[in-house]
């Protein structure tokens, strides 16, 4: 992930020196792989990890230093203005396919003027490594790696009927990609199709013959969740690898989604004048809140082996985004921010913590009380009955326990918790 020195400092104050952010962040889990000097600017090349997905944009990086740091967060206010007109009036969208597309949004633009980005934005993105083609095209890229959700662009009027349709690619569908190379696909691969054929490969690339030129004066712009199994899949089989596939696959955040639409929105306007029709058109619009997380402080100097203070545990979950829901003697609950996927469990929370804290604050030499394992009397009782059984001649069947989430809802007899779910495929 590279990011630019310049482009960071709109989101957070930067008063340290490139080397000590350089340090601080691979301390805190974003490996620092290199650092180039490009005219005033500063191009830091960071590891982000498969868990990091947040950090996959500019804000996400910006939000990590605001942590480390106490320093306040800038983040972008978008003042969308739109006329009176229904955009369901003028376009539809189908959604399906939603096991790979859970949520997709639409936004109409009309009488757009496209021509060539302003300085800042070529700027910013020519210093990723990013090439420019027209302001729409721009923006959209710019607002991808400003926030991590990938975008897509169609010149509206070459859509045919004007709509949008989620669905499986049939057998031997072809598609010609704005890589100017031609694909076919298959029915395990997603596609946004108009009513008559393929115009992009979901989460992976565009389609050249709705791509947006100088001539175009219609938009609509696409901001979506696509599961990352769904664009893994495609992206191997086609040989086909994107930003927008990368992000995709480590799962983008869905609260996001409205306000990446609406940023890109505003900067296609504000640079290129039209005018935006209604709302967004959303095929999910409800996002589900995550499960609590039960924190307690008795566990961090369990697992961490020092005692830090409540207060700063307090803070420092605070800060990442994380909400007390409740509280009682020794813990704390909270929800999790909805960028942060990786976090799931009580060691989770622990470890963003420590980190945060520094974990040059441990010492090396500190003692971790260690137990040594013993079985239980119900372990005892199983091997013995195991015993007997598998001498009286009786096989034994080992059922697995991941299971599909059809055959999990047919019957649970043991719990009522919710299953565990993962989108690695494991069967």
């Amino acid at each position: 992930m590279l990011v630019s020195w310049k482009w960071l400092s709109r989101y957070v104050d930067l008063p340290m020196p490139v080397s000590e952010l350089e340090s601080r962040l691979a301390l805190s889990g974003l490996n620092h792989e290199s650092t180039a000097r490009l005219g005033d600017d500063f191009v830091i090349d960071l590891e982000v990890t498969s868990n990091r997905g947040d950090c996959l944009g500019h804000i996400g990086v910006a939000r990590e230093i605001s942590v480390l740091y106490d320093l306040p967060l800038r983040t972008p206010m978008v003042e969308l203005a739109v006329n009176g007109s229904d955009s369901g009036l003028m376009t539809s969208v189908r959604n399906e396919f939603q096991e790979a597309c859970p949520r997709y949004t639409a936004r109409l633009i009309r009488g757009v003027r496209v021509g060539p980005s302003p300085a800042w934005l070529a700027n910013s993105l020519t210093s990723i490594g990013i090439g420019t083609i027209n302001h729409v095209v721009d923006v959209t890229n710019y607002v991808m790696f400003e926030c991590g959700q990938p975008l897509h662009a169609f010149d509206f009027d070459r859509l045919a009927e004007n709509r949008i349709v989620v669905r499986p690619a049939t057998a031997g569908e072809t598609i010609s990609a704005i890589d100017h190379r031609q694909y076919t696909l298959g029915p395990s691969m997603c596609v946004i199709a108009d009513a008559v054929k393929p115009v992009a490969v979901a989460g992976v690339m565009g389609g050249s013959e709705s791509e947006v030129t100088e001539s175009t004066r219609n938009l609509l712009i696409e901001a979506a969740i696509f599961t990352p199994l769904a664009v893994r899949r495609t992206a191997r089989k086609l040989k086909l690898f994107s930003p927008s596939s990368f992000r995709f696959e480590r799962r983008v955040d869905a609260r996001q989604l409205d306000w990446a639409s609406r940023r890109a929105c505003e900067l296609i306007v504000s640079i290129g004048g039209g005018e935006v029709i209604g709302g967004a058109i959303d095929t999910a619009p409800e996002v589900p809140q995550p499960q609590p997380i039960t924190l307690r402080f008795s566990q961090l100097k369990r697992l961490l082996g020092i005692e830090i203070d409540r207060d700063a545990v307090l803070r420092i979950l605070t800060a990442l985004g994380c909400e007390q829901h409740h509280e009682a003697a020794g813990q704390v609950s909270w929800r999790v921010p909805s960028w942060r996927h990786d976090l799931t469990r009580e060691v989770d929370l622990i470890e963003e913590v420590a980190r945060v804290h520094g974990y040059e604050q441990i010492p090396e030499d500190h003692p971790i009380p260690v137990a040594p394992s013993a079985k239980r009397p119900f372990d005892v009782a199983i091997e013995k009955v195991r015993g007997v059984v598998l001498a009286a001649g009786i096989s034994e069947a080992m059922t697995p326990s991941i299971v599909t989430e059809k055959l999990d809802a047919m019957l649970s007899p043991w719990t009522e918790t919710a299953a565990l779910s993962t989108q690695i495929p494991m069967l």
